[in-house]
């Protein structure tokens, strides 16, 4: 009788341990700890170390389900850290740091379910210096979008709905003082449109409907004095255009030569994060 008890535990111990074996596919034991575990449903669990084809760790992280729990980082292929999340017990919400492979932060904020950002983002150029912040809701800019001097003063501001432009844009000089300022409705100016001096004296004025200046325009000297004044007739269409067009043309240019000065962080670089 003994005998045969024996036999059935010896029995049910080898189909408990196919049993497990069976469900740890693709894992790999080191140290008596257990990493790159999948489950029998397919999901990843627990630690997983990945490298790329050069041997150099591509990221590390631990798993719940498939969802990113715990610290999670990712590598560059140089072996910098691309990438650093702390998540939350559940992996619905983390704090990231994105690198550049210089090892310089070039971004920072909130992620919520995984990967989809929320709530402001810090930007930074590749000496690490502040130039961007951008407001989101479930992954949509919305809100505010902010860039900033070198010396840390806002040099733009630009509001947003569903990564539409919507409501104000005001663009600043150095010195604080309002270099432009409009208003945008659905994505299109409207309102009232002002360009000023570095002085803070008011250099152009008029108004925009539906992206289209309308009605009369004023050009005034830094000392105050009224240079111009010219008008917009019903559809956009103005008496002495080329005049006026030139005049723009030459201040808008002033203002817009910022755009770009700096390489900012493109979201083709977010999306390697989670490869």
């Amino acid at each position: 009788m003994n005998m045969k008890l024996g036999f059935i535990v010896s029995f049910l111990f080898v189909i408990l341990c196919f049993s497990v074996k069976a469900q740890n596919v693709g894992q790999t034991e080191k140290k008596d700890s257990i990493i790159n575990f999948t489950d029998i449903q397919g999901n990843k669990q627990g630690k997983w170390v990945k490298p790329y084809k050069n041997g150099v760790k591509a990221y590390e992280a631990t798993f719940r389900n498939n969802k990113l729990v715990g610290e999670y980082k990712r590598y560059f292929m140089n072996g910098k850290l691309m990438a650093h999340v702390k998540y939350n017990s559940t992996g619905d919400k983390g704090y990231a740091k994105l690198y550049y492979d210089t090892g310089t932060i070039c971004g920072e904020g909130i992620y919520i379910n995984q990967n989809v950002k929320d709530s402001i983002w810090k930007y930074y150029g590749t000496d690490g210096i502040l130039i961007s912040e951008v407001s989101y809701k479930n992954g949509i800019i919305n809100g505010p979008s902010k860039s900033f001097f070198r010396n840390g003063k806002v040099s733009e501001v630009i509001n947003y709905k569903d990564s539409i432009r919507d409501g104000l844009w005001r663009r600043s000089y150095e010195n604080g003082n309002t270099r432009m300022e409009t208003m945008h409705v659905k994505g299109k100016r409207t309102g009232l449109f002002q360009l000023y001096f570095e002085s803070g004296r008011i250099r152009t004025k008029g108004k925009y409907k539906n992206d289209l200046p309308i009605g009369k325009w004023t050009f005034y000297k830094e000392d105050g004095s009224v240079e111009k004044e010219l008008e917009y007739v019903s559809g956009g269409l103005l008496k002495n255009q080329d005049e006026v067009d030139e005049e723009l043309k030459k201040q808008l240019k002033e203002w817009e030569s910022l755009k770009g000065t700096i390489p900012e962080p493109t979201e083709e670089m977010f999306q390697k994060f989670f490869k």
